[in-house]
């Protein structure tokens, strides 16, 4: 890609040194072409500089977000999501996730929006799950994305279940609600 735009950019040059030297039989391009080769990559050069300069100034001032803050936010909305999923609570369980959330479970279809969502949880505390435990191990992105990474432990009377997830999070009327989510189990 790099080669392709640098060639677009040298092409105009490279066809007026073939052109200098069919008409001179010239086998190197003279001091006059030099420098005009010259100018033309000072101006490219400075073009460019400029026009990282407008991109910085067209970038909001509030576009940064304290993460710390927000794995704080993430902790707090993760021990309510294991409240409603061990009660079975599908309205506190789909408040937590956006308007627009889509649920990505192994081995089932999506769950789209937060009402088949919130139905997902009804039947918990009738399947014998007695715990959930929830290990963020990782929060980046921003601002309009946060990422969390992280381990989950599913305990029943007999066993523990381990996993993974990443829970795309994004904000609705200024609170951070779940996005996306993927998880998966890990086989004994």
């Amino acid at each position: 890609m790099l080669q392709d735009a640098i060639y677009i950019f040298f092409a105009p040059v490279f066809f007026q040194i073939s052109i200098l030297r069919a008409v001179t039989n010239d086998s190197a391009p003279t001091a006059y072409l030099t420098f005009n080769i010259m100018k033309k990559i000072l101006l490219f050069f400075i073009v460019f500089a400029f026009s990282l300069c407008k991109a910085q100034t067209n970038t909001p001032t509030n576009s940064k977000i304290d993460l710390k803050t927000v794995a704080k936010i993430i902790k707090e909305k993760n021990d309510l999501y294991r409240k409603a999923y061990l009660a079975g609570d599908s309205a506190s369980f789909a408040n937590l996730h956006h308007s627009q959330t889509i649920n990505m479970p192994p081995g089932r279809p999506l769950s789209i929006g937060k009402a088949a969502i919130g139905a997902t949880v009804k039947d918990v505390p009738g399947e014998g799950v007695k715990d959930m435990i929830i290990n963020t191990t990782a929060v980046y992105g921003g601002p309009d994305y946060v990422i969390e990474e992280g381990k989950v432990g599913i305990v029943t009377q007999n066993n523990t279940y381990k996993g993974k997830y990443i829970v795309v999070w994004k904000q609705e009327s200024g609170i951070w609600k779940i996005y996306r989510t993927i998880w998966n189990m890990d086989l004994k």
